[in-house]
């Protein structure tokens, strides 16, 4: 007996919702967890973050099982033409990559080189590659084979990334690739398109099951593994919607679908481009974050942000099959809807770009002088084999955040670098000084604003460092926090390679 595409669905919600606790149970036991200490962080306790581990377990056994049972599957699977069979292997490597990236951090530009070269290899084996484009049904423009492919590759890293800087808030990820894919399957299924037929509603049935633990409140994240395969997925699924006859790309109906992390993705390369910081920086500016600020509750910023990406997949869905005038007006209908929008949520407004050229320029050179000297500070911990020279580290990160004195406590058990998390008062091994020389004396204790941080490994506890500024804030802002967090990370994997050496306190 053949199974249907609407028994697959439910197959795969239903295998989602077992696989699920049982990733959040492992991950949970082996300390995978999304800390809630840290800055941009809006969850009140540590999460599991490996949430797209059993998205991805649950769609790989349905197609497979479909790929064994239904002859169409089958052919794509692993055919003469297997378009899906490429697809799939391609997912598994891009959630290696945000898999190693959840459990050590890895460097933005390491990440991306391993994205594009799986995408290019699935764009390639796939035959993703285009050489016309239509917009608005107004006609076609034609380009060079090489360029396309490189347009296809870059669509797909991209969405990738911009559904792993939207995932922000309980559930958020997931639903909007649930309503951008939901687009997808019915223009698939209209258009006769069995490949992304098939493939885009078991994506959603697993993405289904998903949101019974991924929304709020979560008690289990996507995590970078989970971001980023949906949105390589989403990528190469809009990619196989567009086609039409005779291989001409439409280059409306990704965009549409998806147009809330993209603009999202694109608002915030460019806002950190004019601050003068790195695209890869985070921040919490991002559109959930705004509707937040602006009074609304986190369940509510997440519904808000459902409503916006569903009303996306309609007006996608009618693009799709638009002509004329009709197309045009729905364009056009979206277009000042989105601009009312973002202006609602702070864009588009002078102080969105600086209060002044001068203002912007000085801003641009403070901050990547700050962010060079925490990058210093990074490199300088990365090249250690000991903790005897942390207090150059500090010193280098002082030149950039300007503080006046900070102190590292290490913790040890049994004379060796590390303690265990449920141990209250841990044995200080190592305590590492520094006071900025140019700031002795004499200053007023009113002025003074101390903050602390844990350093902190997936198993063990190493320590905390502490800094004292006395240039009158009162608190840190987020950017500050993030690029301390920086040096606090390097300082914890520096940590647990000596603990990994028996390295002596």
């Amino acid at each position: 007996m053949t199974p249907s595409i609407y028994s697959l669905f439910v197959l795969g919600a239903i295998l989602t919702c077992i696989i699920t606790p049982i990733i959040r149970h492992l991950a949970l036991q082996k300390g995978y967890v999304d800390c809630p200490q840290r800055a941009r962080k809006v969850h009140q306790q540590a999460t599991p973050r490996l949430g797209g581990a059993a998205i991805l377990l649950s769609f790989l056994a349905v197609m497979c099982l479909a790929g064994f049972s239904v002859p169409q599957v089958r052919e794509m699977m692993w055919g003469n033409n297997p378009i899906l069979g490429c697809v799939l292997l391609g997912s598994l490597g891009i959630f290696a990559i945000g898999f190693l990236d959840d459990l050590a951090r890895l460097a933005p530009k390491t990440k991306l080189f391993g994205e594009f070269l799986i995408t290019g290899l699935v764009v390639w084996g796939a035959n993703l590659s285009f050489t016309e484009i239509q917009f608005l049904g107004l006609g076609s423009v034609t380009i060079p084979a090489l360029l396309g492919f490189g347009l296809a590759t870059f669509w797909i890293v991209g969405m990738a990334n911009a559904v792993n800087l939207i995932d922000g808030l309980d559930g958020l990820a997931s639903g909007i690739s649930f309503a951008g894919l939901v687009a997808v399957s019915v223009v698939g299924y209209l258009g006769g398109i069995t490949s992304v037929t098939w493939m885009s509603t078991l994506l959603v049935g697993c993405l289904l099951g998903f949101l019974v633990y991924n929304s709020r409140p979560a008690s289990i994240f996507l995590g970078d593994c989970g971001s980023l395969t949906l949105g390589y997925l989403a990528g190469c699924l809009t990619l196989l919607a567009s086609f039409r006859e005779g291989g001409v790309l439409d280059g409306i109906f990704p965009v549409l679908a998806f147009s809330l992390p993209i603009l999202d993705c694109i608002f915030a390369i460019f806002r950190r481009m004019m601050r003068g910081r790195s695209p890869f920086s985070p921040d919490m500016e991002h559109f959930h974050h705004r509707l937040m600020a602006k009074g609304l509750s986190h369940g509510k910023a997440v519904l808000a942000m459902w409503a916006m990406a569903g009303s996306c997949s309609l007006v996608a869905i009618a693009a799709a099959f638009g002509k004329g005038d009709q197309l045009f007006a729905i364009f056009v209908f979206f277009g000042l809807g989105g601009f009312i929008l973002l202006r609602y949520l702070g864009y588009f407004r002078f102080e969105f770009f600086g209060e002044g050229l001068s203002s912007l320029i000085n801003d641009r050179k403070s901050t990547k002088s700050i962010e060079q000297a925490i990058k210093d500070a990074e490199g300088m911990v990365v090249g250690m084999d000991s903790l005897d020279n942390v207090q150059s580290c500090i010193q280098k990160a002082c030149e950039g955040m300007q503080f006046h004195q900070a102190e590292v406590t290490f913790y040890s058990t049994n004379g060796r670098l590390g303690s265990n998390f449920d141990i209250e008062n841990p044995t200080i091994g190592k305590v590492v000084s520094w006071v900025d020389p140019q700031q002795n004396g004499y200053f007023s204790r009113d002025k003074e604003f101390v903050a602390e941080f844990q350093i902190s490994g997936r198993n063990y506890s190493y320590g905390k460092i502490r800094y004292v500024f006395i240039d009158g804030r009162s608190n840190l802002s987020v950017q500050d926090e993030v690029l301390l967090e920086r040096v606090h990370d390097a300082l914890a994997i520096l940590a647990g390679r000596l603990r990994k050496a028996e390295y002596q306190l």
